[in-house]
């Protein structure tokens, strides 16, 4: 909370300051940069998670388990993989007849490398994954786990960014808003960086 006040008022220092007008009009964004180790705890305390993509030829929950060995690159990400199937149903074609076999559950484990591209106009971050070394445990039909990573493989998969909260505050007898726009989001060694530009709005309060 600490770490927020003062950021807060460096932020209102700067905009109450003269540089005001030309840090609006120039648009300069904020560079935050986010370790890989601070986002892996974030990362973990988010599993598991379940997969939303959908295919003809496969039904159940898909789920990521577990995300290990986090690696951020110049541009690009690796980790190892632990996915779930519970419920697993395989829709097959077999002599012009359609036929579902429930297989039950399935653990996968797998590595993957993944880039990433931030589209600014929807906010969303698109992450697109390529397996490697597809380990299927309990020796279930090896079909079905390649069906479950052909699902998102070589596939864009989107990630809605949600809005940022503003930072609002009262001067006297006007409020500053503060909102922040993510512009970018980019992949270095070790760390990723997230790029925000801040757009400040002053409103008249209404008096009682």
């Amino acid at each position: 909370m600490k770490k927020l006040i003062l950021i807060a008022i460096f932020l209102l220092c700067l905009l109450a300051s003269p540089l005001c007008a030309d840090l609006s009009a120039n648009n300069q964004p904020i560079l935050l940069s986010l370790p890989e180790s601070v986002v892996s705890d974030v990362v973990q305390k988010c599993l598991p998670f379940q997969i939303n993509e959908t295919s003809d030829a496969l039904a159940g929950t898909i789920s990521v388990e577990k995300i290990d060995n986090l690696v951020f690159k110049d541009k690009s990400l690796a980790a190892a993989i632990r996915m779930s199937g519970r419920d697993v149903q395989l829709n097959t074609n077999f002599g012009g007849h359609q036929i579902r076999l429930n297989v039950g559950n399935i653990d996968l484990n797998f590595n993957i490398s993944a880039v990433l591209r931030y589209d600014k106009a929807n906010q969303t971050l698109f992450i697109k994954p390529t397996v490697s070394g597809l380990d299927e445990q309990g020796g279930q039909n090896n079909e079905v786990g390649k069906l479950i990573v052909a699902l998102f493989n070589d596939k864009e998969i989107p990630v809605a960014i949600d809005k940022l909260q503003p930072i609002i505050t009262d001067i006297g007898s006007k409020e500053l808003i503060i909102d922040m726009v993510i512009n970018d989001i980019i992949l270095k060694p070790k760390m990723i960086n997230i790029q925000m530009l801040p757009q400040t709005h002053v409103k008249k309060l209404t008096q009682n």
